[in-house]
């Protein structure tokens, strides 16, 4: 017996129609009042309350992933920007060196 049946007993399941459709017929009655119908209930909404919790958590951990994506990104943009001048430098660095090195050898050369 399912959860809806157990609180709605006179919830009757599908009935086909004579021209091949099919249709819920829903004569539902109040609940049952017993215990056990009531307890049911109370852990129902127990379990919604706190998967509702959970949920509003995962919500909040999903934002601040967000931002510190965001930020990780930002970072990120900026090393490479700053790796990107370094191998300039160090590029134009090589340059002179190989130039003074050139020269050196010119003046060894000469004298």
């Amino acid at each position: 017996m399912s959860r809806m049946e157990a609180l709605y007993p006179r919830l009757s399941a599908r009935q086909d129609h004579p021209d091949g459709g099919s249709s819920l017929s829903m004569s539902i009655a109040p609940p049952c009042h017993s215990s056990e119908s009531i307890q049911w209930k109370t852990m129902e909404d127990t379990d919604l309350q706190a998967l509702m919790k959970r949920v509003e958590l995962l919500l909040k951990y999903a934002e601040q992933l967000k931002g510190q994506n965001a930020l990780l990104l930002a970072q990120e943009k900026s090393w490479r920007e700053e790796r990107a001048q370094l191998i300039e430098k160090n590029e134009i660095a090589r340059q002179k060196v190989e130039s003074m090195i050139s020269r050196l050898k010119a003046l060894e050369q000469d004298s």
